[in-house]
């Protein structure tokens, strides 16, 4: 075999991958117009109509939205003494399985 006739062969074989690249775009391009198109014709069925009034009777007022306000670290103590508060700190962060340091206590308070 000579030169010229491996140079064929290769150039007959290049041809046909990319000849198949461009079918196989082609398929996927076609295929992704139907997928869209079926899509569209869905959510046009899905939509129902509604009026502006309707939508303005039916949105609540907006509230703004409160950042997270920095705790200072002071637990409210009623009736209970520092180590009962700290015990009760302790059991609440190992049975919930909260590491302490992300817990918040703003308060305790003794139940009779």
């Amino acid at each position: 075999m000579d030169i010229i006739q491996a140079l064929m062969i290769a150039v007959s074989g290049f041809l046909v991958v990319f000849i198949m690249l461009i079918l196989l775009w082609g398929i996927i391009a076609l295929i992704s117009k139907a997928v869209t198109a079926a899509e569209k014709t869905v959510e046009v069925k899905a939509e129902p109509v509604v009026s502006s009034e309707q939508i303005a009777e039916s949105e609540p007022e907006e509230q703004p939205v409160k950042a997270h306000e920095i705790y200072g670290g002071e637990i409210a103590l009623y009736d209970v003494d520092e180590k009962t508060a700290a015990c009760i700190m302790a059991i609440v962060s190992d049975s919930s399985g909260i590491p302490l340091d992300h817990l918040i206590f703003r308060s305790i308070r003794a139940l009779d």
